[in-house]
């Protein structure tokens, strides 16, 4: 295979967000689809380059036939007329995954079956051996919907927010790229001090220095694609020697702080982990003490709430102790992401924008209350500052 379509899955709510940071990557013509971003005549330069890069996309599907599936005997066949020994190994390791929506077929443990006896035919038919799976991973999605299926490679194999820099667990974490999207949907640049007064284990102020430092947020990880025979070696060799050649030294102004000690350890060390520990300063402290001596800044968190550690009380109190601390700094733009609906009243104002967004399975809003512009004497190099 020379050339073929793309799907990247991302959370409902920025695919917007990815359609821009494909544009950046010099993808414009990316397109939206049930969910997903297609890319059309891609090759592996490509899945390297955009597994390295994606800041805020789930993962990297290869999809390798579109057809209507009205049963399983329209399954079976469109399946087995690919020719999968063009990827697939004689002793590549495959297993298959469903999803079901609005389709007559529904059932995955059956699905599942007829797509790999599809495969495993038509492999048996081109090796003329039994397979042994011992050799490199292949997960293959079969995705109906309305009674059309796509069937899918991943490229990526664990999502594109495991970027390799959390190791330790903590409650109620926000996924990588998630805080990517939160971060582009701001008015933040790296001329501007950023600030997290609940940063927890961390994410959000890391997702800022890779974001303001221009590091390839997959620059350490490893994917599947790497392991296929079918990929060639340059292609990851190109995007990651591409992706050094990018980084940039620069001062930052980000800060990082929490109630809970414990976190800011935590904190500091996934920044270790990643790289920009000397680009942050972290502090101990409450959100409702928070100051910041710059001018203009951007202050942007994800509070605790009533569905993850704690009660509705205190997700108001919250809210309310946050829109004083606005006042105090109204140069700044505050962004909150919360599901609490009354989060504008208990603030103290009407948000300037409010997006929905899922953070974890739960329906959230991203709330957006700017500050006064900066002189322009200040932006003149900053076209993309409020």
């Amino acid at each position: 295979m020379n050339t073929f379509d793309l799907l990247i899955p991302c959370a409902t709510g920025i695919e917007a967000v990815v359609k821009r940071q494909l544009d950046a990557l010099s993808y414009p013509d990316a397109k939206a689809y049930n969910g997903r971003i297609r890319l059309t005549n891609m090759s592996w330069q490509d899945v390297a380059l955009l597994n390295v890069f994606l800041r805020s996309g789930e993962r990297v599907f290869l999809n390798v036939a579109h057809f209507d599936c009205p049963d399983f005997d329209a399954l079976y066949d469109n399946i087995k007329q690919f020719d999968w020994h063009q990827l697939l190994q004689k002793d590549s390791k495959f297993t298959v995954i469903t999803k079901s929506v609005h389709s007559k077929l529904f059932a995955h443990n059956a699905i599942q079956s007829v797509a790999k006896k599809a495969i495993a035919d038509k492999l048996y038919s081109h090796y003329g051996t039994t397979l042994d799976e011992s050799g490199s991973e292949f997960v293959i999605e079969v995705a109906l919907l309305d009674d059309i299926a796509d069937i899918n490679i991943d490229t990526s194999g664990a999502g594109l927010h495991k970027r390799g820099y959390r190791t330790l667990p903590y409650s109620a974490p926000l996924k990588e790229t998630t805080a990517a999207a939160l971060i582009d949907l701001s008015y933040y640049n790296a001329d501007k001090t950023f600030a997290d007064a609940f940063c927890g284990s961390g994410t959000l102020p890391i997702e800022c220095c890779l974001k303001a430092l221009n590091i390839a947020p997959g620059l350490s990880r490893d994917f599947l694609f790497r392991h296929w025979q079918c990929c060639p070696d340059n292609a990851y060799k190109y995007a990651i020697e591409r992706a050094k050649d990018v980084q940039k030294v620069r001062k930052l102004d980000i800060v990082a702080s929490d109630i809970d000690s414990q976190a800011v350890e935590l904190a500091k060390f996934h920044a270790r982990q990643a790289g920009v520990e000397q680009y942050i300063r972290f502090a101990v402290g409450d959100a409702r003490n928070f100051y910041c001596p710059s001018s203009y800044g951007v202050l942007i968190s994800n509070p605790p709430y009533g569905e993850r550690l704690g009660d509705i009380q205190q997700v108001q109190q919250i809210a309310k102790d946050m829109g004083k601390v606005y006042k105090k700094l109204d140069n700044w733009n505050f962004y909150f992401l919360s599901p609490f609906q009354g989060f504008e009243r208990c603030f103290g104002r009407r948000a300037d924008k409010k997006r929905k967004l899922y953070n974890a399975g739960i329906e959230c809003s991203y709330y957006s209350f700017c500050g006064a512009k900066p002189p322009r004497t200040a932006t003149k190099d900053l076209p993309d500052s409020k």
